[in-house]
């Protein structure tokens, strides 16, 4: 009988210390994320951000450049391993992607900005029909209890100053619109050469990051560099193959479906879509608003091909592709989230999830060489 209750007992007791460790990540996790936000916090208090958001935007094609030139560097490889010259593989590879780009700009562009127009010259149709919807759920749930008319007339007043302002294409917008995309098209093109000057000997930018580290430490930055690597290369591989393969999918769902604007609406799913878990309902929600706008039959077409699209992609594709990739827990990602969102925005919540991965893989590393956590169970005990 005592040894039943011996086992009983040393049972519970792995089951105790396995909790304690959960229990312990989970605080140290938070910890770590509660840091975090007062540094962001205070450094938003003291315009530290503003001031970093602006030299980063000086510099943007610097980042945009690096960013090309270690995503077109895996195509360079398979060229140089198939006996061609360093310099012609990346002028090749170069030539290659501006192609690319430029035809998926001609076949893309003229029909996003037609249907970008078509939909702006619809609005007060969607408008109205969706006054129409809101005035008859209101009809329907309102009774002599609640007064619901003050709650319907600021919906619809958002509703219709929202609409209005889309449809108020003034000569600012347009010349603030127009100094954008010059911009844009400006820094894309800088860091599309800064990008090829790297590409030119790749290698060489390891070689000056390692000239900032001591010669002991090296070999240990350089395992660190490579889980860094492996890692972002397959978030961002994971990513726009998803991207692409909910704009396909809602491409022709929407197109069935019969509603306006199908491929600027699959375009905004598939951008959205690179945001974990709020994402499709931020590019779900709009389109399916107004599928049902049209028509029932757009609107259950819409709410399908999202539906459906979404299940494929998020039970199915993403934990394949992106999620392996991170391993980060749901609820790491979702306070992430948020927090970015607060600090930087829909662009903030797009970077989370990488940003917090590369984190999470500098923890493990420094966890690795000093067990942190080991020592924290022994000061607590």
């Amino acid at each position: 009988m005592q040894d039943k209750n011996n086992k009983m007992d040393y049972k519970t007791l792995n089951e105790l210390i396995k909790t304690g460790n959960i229990l312990l990540k989970i605080m140290l996790t938070l910890f770590i994320l509660a840091i975090g936000v007062l540094i962001i916090y205070l450094l938003d208090k003291t315009s530290v951000l503003v001031t970093i958001g602006k030299i980063l935007g000086i510099i943007s094609p610097f980042f945009i450049g690096v960013g090309l030139a270690w995503i077109l560097e895996p195509a360079i490889n398979y060229f140089v391993k198939n006996k061609v010259g360093r310099k012609l593989a990346t002028i090749v590879v170069y030539l290659i992607f501006i192609f690319l780009i430029g035809i998926i700009l001609a076949l893309i562009v003229p029909e996003f900005i037609s249907q970008v127009n078509e939909l702006i010259k619809k609005i007060p149709d969607f408008l109205s029909e969706i006054n129409t919807f809101i005035n008859d759920i209101f009809t329907s749930i309102s009774s002599s209890e609640f007064d619901l008319t003050e709650l319907k007339d600021n919906l619809l007043k958002t509703l219709n100053d929202w609409a209005t302002n889309l449809s108020a294409n003034d000569l600012s917008g347009i010349v603030s619109g127009v100094g954008s995309s010059l911009k844009v098209i400006f820094d894309f093109t800088l860091g599309l050469l800064i990008a090829f000057y790297l590409s030119l000997d790749f290698s060489k930018v390891s070689k000056y990051i390692n000239l900032f580290v001591p010669m002991k430490y090296q070999n240990e930055v350089n395992k660190l560099k490579v889980a860094l690597n492996d890692m972002l290369r397959s978030y961002v591989n994971g990513t726009l193959l998803s991207c692409l393969f909910v704009l396909i999918l809602s491409l022709i769902g929407f197109l069935i479906s019969g509603i306006s604007s199908p491929l600027l609406f699959a375009i905004f799913c598939a951008i959205t879509n690179i945001i974990p878990y709020f994402g499709p309902y931020i590019g779900g929600i709009p389109v399916v608003v107004v599928g049902f706008a049209i028509s029932p039959f757009a609107g259950i077409g819409c709410l399908i091909t999202v539906f459906v699209v979404q299940f494929l992609e998020g039970n199915i594709l993403h934990p394949l592709i992106v999620g392996k990739a991170i391993s980060l827990h749901p609820i790491t990602i979702m306070v992430s989230l948020l927090v970015f969102e607060y600090f930087f925005g829909v662009v903030g919540m797009i970077f989370a999830p990488p940003i917090i991965a590369t984190l999470k893989i500098i923890y493990m590393y420094l966890e690795d060489k000093h067990h942190f956590m080991n020592k924290l169970k022994a000061t607590i005990n």
